[in-house]
């Protein structure tokens, strides 16, 4: 289930790392400015105003970036999003970070690697739920050995 998870939030950081590509204020070695940000994501980001200029940059990209998608969203899409949220903050903190060490090293991955995810996330995704249950259950029951081996094999499968 965690993987299948993982996967999914993967694929969705791929495409919004896609949307952002597009239209988000700059940022560079120092920051993104304030000033730079439209008032929409200015108004969203108020309670962070005073603070603002003493982020890490990265953050500041960051939260620019998350402003500009929540911006840009319908208000279907900004309910789900509320929601995927809500779900994050219930998380335990543990768990939280298991899912970012997991982005980062999808992250890191080559645009092949990353296809092989998508690709691996699409046939989970088009099991029946009995069919997610036994891997779910075979998956369980192996060693850390084995499932290294499994891995292995399917990756030499597959070519580098």
């Amino acid at each position: 289930m965690w993987f299948r998870e993982a996967v999914r939030r993967a694929s969705l950081a791929t495409a919004a790392l896609l949307i952002i590509a597009w239209g988000v204020p700059a940022a560079h070695a120092d920051g993104v400015a304030w000033d730079s940000l439209s008032s929409d994501q200015q108004a969203m980001l108020q309670p962070l105003a005073d603070r603002w200029s003493s982020m890490p940059a990265d953050q500041q990209e960051r939260l620019a970036n998350g402003s500009q998608r929540y911006v840009d969203m319908d208000p279907q899409q900004r309910a789900a999003a509320q929601e995927r949220f809500k779900t994050w903050r219930k998380l335990p903190p543990e768990k939280r970070q298991m899912i970012r060490q997991q982005f980062d090293r999808y992250q890191q991955m080559s645009p092949e690697e990353k296809e092989q995810v998508r690709k691996a996330y699409e046939r989970v995704r088009d099991m029946t739920p009995e069919q997610r249950r036994e891997l779910r259950d075979r998956w369980g029951k192996m060693s850390p050995e084995e499932r290294r081996a499994r891995i292995e094999r399917r990756r030499t499968r597959r070519g580098p």
